[in-house]
């Protein structure tokens, strides 16, 4: 199977699984039983996690994946940002949708939907990335909501979740001009709040880094299992968590990071409080558009 082919492949299991899991998005549902539902049918559909499913609540806005003893339950009226990433051999699908618990669409997950659609309707060879922002950031804040200016969309690479170009939501005065063949995955995030993410103090998804002195014998063996399963692929806590139990896994986790071996996603929050919503698709730059594969 060519590139191509691998690619539309992952895209294939992402959409199935994003359509499978809206249905079981309800109030009172664990937030848990949902990503190992995602996680297990990308599997079962012949594809492997490319990164630990992000489930990100209300003012939470991305890299917020649950733990194995995880209670907290979904409650009517959240925002729930369901991002999913999927690849076959390394080749890696990336998409997201809100969902908002108990209700229809309302206009901050629509503006967010929207600018997306426009931003893929205007995406082509040399359209530079920082004319894709204003695109976003105008549909956005023609809803009367500001987008995430310090989150980014982002190109995808074999094993490898963000590479270059990265998809600003604001027009950054300056960008990169898209060629035929890029493999691109864009996000807007909308909000009702200031506007930017800032770090939480929660890490729960973790990435290899590199090799170092590793004296704890946990931690040589969870390092171990890391470069095993999850080369250079995002991986969750949750996961670890159950080979070596939690407690352990965090153990080794925070050495492993102090050490530098390994690198810690910071959960992130709007930081104003503010709800969020998010809406991604990856596509391919082909000669006069682009074909979205998820």
């Amino acid at each position: 199977m060519d590139p191509h082919d691998q690619y539309l492949k992952a895209g294939e299991i992402a959409r199935k699984v994003k359509t499978e899991s809206h249905d079981i998005i309800k109030q009172g549902a664990k937030y848990v039983d949902v990503a190992k539902f995602i996680e297990s049918k990308i599997k079962e559909y012949g594809g492997a996690p490319a990164f630990p499913v992000n489930i990100s609540v209300n003012n939470i806005s991305a890299h917020y994946t649950p733990t194995i003893d995880d209670a907290k339950t979904f409650a009517k009226g959240d925002y729930v940002k369901v991002d999913i990433g999927a690849h076959v051999d390394g080749y890696i699908s990336d998409t997201a949708f809100t969902v908002k618990v108990g209700e229809s669409d309302d206009d901050l997950i629509i503006a967010s939907k929207e600018a997306l659609s426009a931003a893929i309707d205007m995406v082509r060879p040399g359209v530079k990335t920082n004319e894709i922002g204003r695109v976003i950031n105008e549909t956005i804040t023609g809803y009367g909501f500001k987008p995430i200016e310090n989150l980014t969309g982002h190109g995808l690479d074999r094993y490898l979740t963000h590479s270059s170009p990265s998809i600003p939501n604001v027009d950054t005065g300056q960008g990169v001009a898209l060629k035929e063949g890029d493999i691109i995955a864009i996000e807007p995030f909308a909000t009702d709040g200031a506007g930017r993410v800032m770090d939480d103090e929660q890490y729960l998804i973790f990435k290899y880094l590199a090799d170092r002195p590793i004296r704890l014998p946990l931690a040589r063996k969870v390092m171990q299992t890391i470069k095993r399963n999850y080369s250079n692929l995002p991986f969750a806590q949750r996961w670890l968590s159950e080979i070596y139990t939690k407690r352990k896994t965090e153990f080794a986790l925070k050495y492993l990071v102090r050490s530098s071996s390994i690198y810690a996603y910071s959960v992130l929050k709007e930081m104003d409080g503010g709800n969020v919503s998010q809406s991604e698709h990856s596509m391919i730059i082909t000669a006069d558009g682009a074909e979205v594969y998820t």
